[in-house]
């Protein structure tokens, strides 16, 4: 496969179905449709700039050692659910609010990391034998984890937005935990053995 494009997809059927949930339970503010088109539309000229001449996916193609087996297609909505990476979703707002523009790219490269290194099975069978005792959420988010706080520190000379965050569910920070106590440089070498 080429070097992956993302490709933003306004998700009519999901946004349509969130849209009349938060209006029946009146669970509060949802954006319009034309408000999730206008994100969309943002959100291409901001991850262009942001991937310009490819250099976020190169370097993720690059790190991983990976190509995803298939698209970036990303299906954008209003809300009421997390972003993910299978299917590949972004909901415009956060929990927040809208979606801040550092917030989209943070989620976007851990999305997308996601992607590349799904169906790396040695890894993960090595992951779940040594960190037994831990959630399958801090399996699936120690690596990237690592790969983001790498990625960060050189792209962007900080650190990736969930590190200072002290809201994040349990297999979220543990993993974070484990990157800091073990340190991104080892983990991410660990990931490379695997590969062998």
């Amino acid at each position: 496969m080429d070097l992956p494009k993302v490709k933003f997809i306004y998700a009519y059927p999901l946004d349509t179905n969130r849209r009349k949930l938060y209006s029946n339970k009146n669970l509060g503010y949802y954006p319009s449709i034309e408000e999730v088109k206008e994100k969309i539309n943002y959100w291409e000229t901001l991850w262009g700039q942001t991937n310009e001449n490819d250099k976020v996916i190169l370097r993720l193609k690059e790190l991983t050692r990976r190509t995803p087996e298939r698209s970036l297609e990303c299906f954008v909505f209003g809300g009421g659910i997390n972003p993910m990476s299978t299917p590949f979703l972004m909901p415009v707002m956060s929990r927040d609010g809208m979606r801040s523009d550092e917030e989209f790219v943070d989620v976007m490269i851990h999305e997308i990391l996601h992607i590349f290194i799904a169906g790396a099975d040695k890894y993960f069978d090595m992951i779940r034998d040594k960190y037994s005792e831990e959630l399958v959420l801090t399996h699936n988010h120690i690596i990237i984890y690592a790969f983001l706080e790498k990625i960060y520190l050189e792209m962007f000379q900080s650190q990736p937005i969930d590190f200072n965050r002290t809201d994040l569910p349990e297999g979220y920070s543990r993993a974070i935990e484990i990157v800091r106590e073990e340190g991104y440089e080892n983990l991410i070498k660990d990931y490379y053995l695997s590969l062998l």
